[in-house]
């Protein structure tokens, strides 16, 4: 069982591009450009995925890339309710293994609640969730099963 995760700190110069890429805020305060990544985790550094076995933080924005030489079993607690409403996380893959992430019965996708999130074993496949009321409303998925 391993877990490793590498934040890529957003860099104008060499890339990614993100909210603190350019500066450290000026009179765009720290606390305003978290305010942006908690309901756009797009904005957020990119968090390198590269163990067997990652999990992932419910309570906090997260843009994840899973680089994992092998496939990766992630879990995904609940969010807290009300607490949590609104942090968005994004899970997208640059592998071409089949992934998944279990969330027991937290994953909102249109139809009865859904357990396991089962990424299609290429590049680019992947899913957006934002928490709200105890669970993770699917907001995007692209190559995902869920089950």
């Amino acid at each position: 069982m391993t877990q490793i995760q590498t934040v890529v700190q957003p860099s104008i110069l060499s890339g990614p591009r993100g909210v603190g890429a350019r500066s450290q805020g000026g009179a765009y305060s720290q606390d305003a450009q978290q305010d942006n990544i908690d309901t756009d985790s797009f904005s957020a550094p990119i968090t390198l995925l590269s163990g067997t076995t990652d999990v992932i933080a419910p309570n906090a924005p997260g843009n994840y890339v899973i680089k994992t030489g092998q496939a990766n079993a992630m879990t995904l607690a609940a969010p807290r309710v009300g607490i949590d409403d609104n942090v968005s996380i994004n899970v997208w893959s640059d592998t071409l293994f089949a992934h998944t992430i279990t969330a027991t019965a937290l994953f909102a996708n249109g139809t009865a609640l859904k357990t396991t999130a089962t990424f299609a074993a290429f590049r680019g496949a992947g899913l957006t969730l934002r928490a709200f009321n105890g669970v993770w409303q699917v907001v995007s998925s692209s190559g995902v099963t869920f089950t």
